[in-house]
C-alpha cells in the first residue's frame, strides 16, 4: 500500500523552491510565446528584447524555421545539437532538471520504493544528479533502471556504474512506442517510481498507458497544455514532428490506472502566464 501522504510530503519542498525560481526567475512566459508569434510570420526577433534566460529557446525555434523551410529535421545535424546543448544547459532545461531531480529524491526519502526507474535517459546528466544526491543522502540501496531508446543508453549506464558502483544500476533499449518491456515483468521490486522526461511529443499520449503498467508512482515531466489551445510555440514544435499535448487527455488516461492525479505546479503556471503543466505525478 503506498502512503499517498508520504510521496506528497516528499514533492512539497522541491516544488516550493520550483515555484519561487519560477515567480523570480521566469516570471512572465508571455514574451516567449510572442517571440515564436512573430518567427512564425517571418518578422525578425531582437532576443535583446526578451529575459536572457529565453535566448537559447528563441535561438532554437530560429533554428527550426530555417531549417525546416530548407531541409528535414534532423536531431543529428551538428547544428542543431549545437544550440540544443545551450538550451540543455540553460537556466530554464537546468530548473527543470533540478526539480526532477529534487521530486524523486523526495519522495525516495519520504515514501518507500523498491525500484526506481528513468524512461528517457538520453545524456544521463540527469540520471547522474540523481545517483549523486541518493548517494550523498545515503539512500543506495534501490535498484536503479534506465532506459532509453537508443542503445547508447548501455555506454550511459557503464559511466554511472563506474562512478556510483554502491549503487544497482541496469540499463535497457525501450522504446515507449512499441508498448511495456519484458524486463519489468521479472526484474522489479514494487513499489515502482518511475519518472519521464519529455518522451511524449515524440512518443504520444500512447507513452502513458505503456509507462502506466509498471509503476505505481509516476512522474510526468511534459508540457502538458491546460487551455487546449495551441500556441504559437506549439505550432513552431510541430514543424520538428512534435506532438500538441492535452493535460486533459493525459488526465483521462492516467485515471484509467491511477487513483491520484495531481498537478504539481497548479500554482505557479498562471502566475508566470504559461498555458502548461510541466510536473504531474499520478499514484496507484
Amino acid at each position: 500500500m503506498i502512503d499517498r501522504q508520504a510521496v506528497l510530503a516528499g514533492i512539497a519542498a522541491p516544488i516550493n523552491r520550483y515555484n519561487y525560481k519560477m515567480s523570480h526567475d521566469f516570471s512572465d512566459w508571455q514574451p516567449l510565446e510572442d517571440a515564436a508569434a512573430l518567427l512564425l510570420q517571418g518578422k525578425p526577433v531582437n532576443k535583446a528584447d526578451y529575459n536572457p534566460a529565453f535566448w537559447p529557446l528563441i535561438k532554437m525555434m530560429r533554428l527550426i524555421m530555417e531549417k525546416s523551410e530548407t531541409s528535414s529535421w534532423s536531431w543529428s545535424d551538428p547544428d542543431v545539437l549545437a544550440v540544443f546543448q545551450e538550451v540543455s544547459e540553460g537556466a530554464v532545461y537546468t530548473l527543470f532538471a533540478e526539480t526532477i531531480v529534487d521530486i524523486v529524491t523526495g519522495i525516495i526519502a519520504s515514501a518507500d520504493i523498491g525500484t526506481l526507474v528513468e524512461v528517457g535517459t538520453g545524456s544521463g546528466t540527469v540520471s547522474a544528479a540523481i545517483c549523486r544526491a541518493m548517494r550523498n543522502n545515503s539512500i543506495t540501496d534501490i535498484p536503479l533502471v534506465i532506459s532509453d531508446q537508443s542503445p547508447m543508453i548501455r555506454q550511459t549506464a557503464d559511466r554511472l556504474r563506474g562512478a556510483y558502483p554502491e549503487m544497482t544500476i541496469a540499463d535497457i533499449v525501450w522504446d515507449v512506442r512499441t508498448g511495456a518491456h519484458e524486463y519489468f515483468s521479472r526484474n522489479i521490486k514494487r513499489p515502482v517510481l518511475v519518472f519521464e522526461r519529455f518522451c511524449m511529443p515524440y512518443a504520444g499520449y500512447g507513452a502513458i498507458d505503456a509507462i502506466a503498467g509498471i509503476a505505481d508512482i509516476l512522474i510526468l515531466v511534459d508540457d502538458l497544455n491546460i487551455t487546449g489551445e495551441m500556441a504559437s510555440f506549439d505550432r513552431m514544435y510541430e514543424r520538428i514532428g512534435a506532438q500538441f499535448l492535452v493535460f486533459e487527455e493525459a488526465r483521462k488516461r492516467l485515471e484509467k490506472r491511477f487513483s491520484l492525479v495531481h498537478v504539481c505546479d497548479r500554482d505557479i503556471i498562471k502566475m508566470v502566464n504559461s498555458p502548461v503543466t510541466s510536473f504531474t505525478l499520478a499514484i496507484k
